[in-house]
This record gives structure tokens, sequence and C-alpha cells, in this order.
């Protein structure tokens, strides 16, 4: 993010509740998840949609899905139809990403308020038939899945995720034991504050055919580290990730509002949090996982912050063990890491997690005073992380 003079505050963020995989949202197509967050944010903040200047929405999955899907969201929502708009496809970091934009466009004066974020349903994914344009004279064909092509599979090296997360665990000596028990603190964690109304103030209802939806989906406390042992393995035979420590597939949207600061006070807007800074940090793809220990890293030198000088660490858990190598390369305490738990609990909705999870963090700088700074972000499939620090305003 470009160091100018004008400080960028995180106004206010809305987002949908999470949901499984053909779960309560099942019903609900991705662009209608967008338009439930932006329309819940505007319901949230005194801002005429007028006003606002620019609309960057993260999606990852986007075969089948029409043209231009953030644009799509806009027009269905409550902003006008002259608000500009921008999809922004960076796989798992496209929320992020969408939020980094904004904050680059008001620093660069190109902007004075914006909404950001991402939306994705990955139940309404759809399956694809490559090569079928060109047509069959015999033998068969090949469906494939998009919600896998689009989102979990590395196409440079042809791959799964997962397993190049695997080659994480070797390198690192990970045991499964290390992933079940973060995996289990999740879900733990998770449950005990959606308990506490911990995240009722940020969760816009959603409407289905089945009734409204208000409640994250996806934690099980009740599960225990011997279920979660006997869980198979899904990308080795002999490996060590399974369903249980690693994040699950999902649905949902979130977005926040961005303004300069000196916008914010001439329209009397109450912000949660200053987005003080963010980082980008690459390697190769089959070193992504490890590229969120860089960003962090960065972060925390751009800024000249010591590892505890952050009180949270909203850091997105595609993996347990992607978390737990964090953790001990960092020197993250547990604690401090995903303190109401994480993607292995709520899912992952690939695209919609940054806004979803810079949402979440916003609201417990407000909430919560005994937390003052914050990181959010994620790795991004290709070999690359993005990485943000909020501050309570």
């Amino acid at each position: 993010m470009a160091r100018t003079d004008r400080d960028i505050v995180l106004v206010d963020g809305a987002r949908t509740p999470h949901g499984t995989l053909l779960g309560s949202l099942a019903d609900v197509e991705a662009v209608e998840l967008g338009r439930t967050a932006i329309d819940g944010l505007l319901e949230r903040v005194d801002v005429d949609g007028a006003a606002v200047d620019w609309v960057g929405l993260g999606n990852a999955i986007q075969a089948g899905i029409g043209q231009v899907p953030g644009r799509q969201v806009v027009v269905k929502s409550e902003l006008p139809n002259e608000t500009r708009a921008t999809t922004i496809n960076e796989a798992s970091g496209s929320g992020m990403s969408a939020i980094g934009l904004a904050a680059d466009r008001i620093a660069a004066g190109r902007a004075d308020l914006a909404i950001a974020g991402g939306f994705e349903s990955m139940t309404n994914a759809p399956w694809i038939l490559p090569d079928y344009r060109k047509g069959r004279r015999h033998g068969d064909v090949e469906i494939k899945d998009s919600m896998l092509l689009d989102s979990l599979w590395d196409v440079n090296l042809d791959v799964h995720m997962g397993e190049i997360t695997e080659g994480l665990v070797d390198r690192e000596g990970i045991s499964r034991e290390t992933q079940d028990e973060y995996a289990l603190e999740s879900h733990q964690w998770a449950a005990a504050a959606i308990d506490s109304g911990a995240f009722d103030d940020e969760i816009v209802p959603v409407e289905t055919g089945g009734g409204t939806v208000d409640t994250d989906e996806g934690p099980r406390p009740d599960s225990t580290l011997e279920d979660l042992a006997r869980l198979p393995t899904s990308f080795r035979e002999d490996g060590t990730i399974t369903p249980g420590n690693a994040s699950k597939l999902s649905d949902g949207a979130g977005t926040v509002l961005l303004a300069d600061e000196e916008t914010a006070d001439q329209r009397g807007l109450e912000p949660m949090a200053r987005l003080v800074d963010y980082a980008t940090a690459y390697r190769g793809p089959d070193r992504f996982n490890e590229a969120v220990g860089d960003v962090v890293e960065r972060l925390l030198e751009r800024n000249e912050l010591a590892v505890d000088d952050v009180d949270a660490y909203w850091i997105n858990e595609a993996f347990a063990a992607q978390a737990a190598y964090v953790m001990d390369r960092v020197g993250i305490p547990r604690e401090r890491m995903n303190p109401q738990g994480g993607a292995v609990a709520f899912g992952h909705p690939i695209g919609a997690s940054g806004g979803m999870l810079a949402t979440s963090l916003a609201y417990q700088l407000r909430d919560d005073p005994d937390v003052e700074r914050g990181f959010v972000g994620m790795s991004i499939g290709g070999g690359g992380a993005i990485m943000g620090l909020l501050e309570a305003y």
C-alpha cells in the first residue's frame, strides 16, 4: 500500500453466515450472497450509495457464473447502476486483494469511499465439459468439477493444494496429531464464539427457500481427537491431511466499507478500525504455504512490530498444517491465532474469505478491549500470500 498522507479507515463490515457445502445456503447463488452482504453493509452505514466511488469484489469460481460477476452484484444491490465495479480473481486471496486495491485507490486519491470484499458459492459451482465444443467422434467424455479446477487445483503443478501441503508436512515434520489437535481447538473456539454471540452483530441474515439463515454452519464442538484420528487421509494413503484438519468447502460473502479518514469525519461516520498497511509475498507454486510466513514477517518488519504487538492473527486456516507451520515459524502464541475459530471449523468460501475475515476482525477490534491490533490474510494458490494490518480506531 502506498505511503500517503491519506489515512484509511474501515467504517463497517457485513458478512453472511458460513454455509457448508450443500448446506443451509445451497439454494442461494453466489451473486445473491454478494448482494446480501453489500445491502446489509449499506443498511449499517449512513452513506448514500451514490457516494461510493468504487466496488471491488473477489470471486474465484467463475465457470458458468455469468459475465462480470462483481458487476452483477452491484446491479442487483441497492447501489446505483452508475457505481464503478471490478471483479478480482486471486483464488483464496480474492477478497483481501479487493480490500488492498480499494486501499490503494483511496491512498492515490482516486476514491474517497470504497466497498471491497468477496462472495462465493462452492455448492453451486458447475461441472464442465472441456474440449466438448470441438466435438467427439467416439470415446469417453471427461466431466470436470469447476470447484476443484478453479479453486483447489494448482494448474502449474497439476496437483491439488492439499497434496502440495503434504509436501510442507514432510519438510517441516508436522505430525497428524499436531494437525488434529489444532483442528479440534478451531472447532471448540468457533462454537464458543457462536454461543457467546461474538458474531451476531456482523452477520447479515440470508433468506433461503428453507427459511432465514443467521448462524454459521460448520463447527463440530462435540468431536474428539479420537474421532479426528479415525478419518481417512485425503491426498496420500500414508499422508496426514484429512477432511477434519483441512478447511471445509463452503458458501458465503463478506464486504467492508473503506474510507479516507477525513471523508469519514466530514460525513459523521464512526470507523471501527484503521487499515494501516497490507503486504503480499510470492514463492514458487509448491511453496504457497511458506509464503504466508513470509508475508507475516514482512508486515511485522514494515511496521516495526514484534509478534506480541499483534493481539489477534486472523490467518485463513486453509490447512491446520499450514497454521501450525506459521505459528511455529513466526512464534505466534496459539491463543492469538484465530481466537474465535477458523476455516477448519467454519469453511473457506474461496473468494469470499478475505471480506468475511476482515469483517470479523474489525468487530473484534470494536468489541474486545484487549484486542487493539490484528493481522488478517491468507495464502494464495500459485505461490502467494496477502496480509493486512488493522488497528482499533
